[in-house]
């Protein structure tokens, strides 16, 4: 398939994994659309897209916020689903119920409105990618938030693939990847984090941002592909 005059829109396009599928999309022609939160980040993350991009300022947890946004983009061909989400991280002892709430209503229930919301204007024979996590494919300790949310919305992924046919939805679970949210560390200790995840990965790095937009423009572009899960991840389900 061609992505050419393709209208992609991408929920957390103004940085890191959405921001650089953005980029390896409007490279291959297709129109891009970003969604963000903020104003200024979509302004910058815009001044990096070499082809057709616009922006959007919205709220996925938000349906009003929703509403007004596929009011403003109209009709597209596909959905990438890639904002970040609030975290509940930590020993499930001590993780609290609030945690975990904050974060199904962050990121499953923000793809879920986004998705519902996004449908009437959805090309039907479009795509949609979801963006997940390896925490919901590999069991870590002190992480059965994240694998509850995230697997979740891999079940969720694959269940309309059935229903929603002949629109095609998948999931890319990324591993450990170098975004931006990681820049808030000191230098030298996000460089020493990588270092050791790395040493412990058949592929002997950690991802880029780049790997992911790779996975999710072959899911857009391979007409033939739904209900898959594609493991971003190193080779990390089988470092153990």
């Amino acid at each position: 398939m061609t992505l050419t005059q393709q209208r992609i829109m991408i929920v957390g396009g103004s940085n890191g994994m959405g921001l650089a599928a953005a980029q390896r999309l409007a490279r291959a022609n297709a129109e891009v659309a970003i969604v963000g939160r903020s104003q200024a980040k979509l302004d910058t993350a815009l001044a990096t897209i070499d082809g057709s991009a616009n922006a959007y300022v919205a709220d996925f947890t938000d349906t009003a916020s929703l509403a007004a946004l596929v009011e403003q983009v109209g009709s597209i061909d596909h959905l990438v689903l890639v904002a970040s989400s609030n975290t509940a991280l930590g020993p499930f002892s001590t993780t609290s119920a609030e945690a975990l709430r904050g974060m199904l209503e962050n990121k499953l229930l923000g793809y879920w409105q986004t998705l519902q919301a996004t449908l009437p204007h959805l090309r039907r024979d479009g795509s949609v990618v979801m963006v997940t996590g390896a925490a919901s494919r590999t069991a870590v300790s002190g992480m059965a938030g994240l694998a509850a949310v995230n697997g979740a919305i891999t079940q969720l992924a694959q269940t309309l693939a059935k229903e929603l046919a002949p629109l095609r939805v998948n999931v890319v679970s990324p591993g450990l990847v170098d975004t931006p949210v990681y820049d808030q560390m000191p230098a030298e200790v996000k460089a020493r984090m990588f270092a050791n995840a790395a040493k412990s990965l058949p592929v002997g790095r950690i991802g880029t941002v780049d790997d992911i937009a790779m996975a999710i423009e072959f899911l857009i572009a391979n007409g033939h592909t739904t209900g898959a899960l594609i493991d971003v991840d190193g080779g990390a389900r089988m470092a153990g």
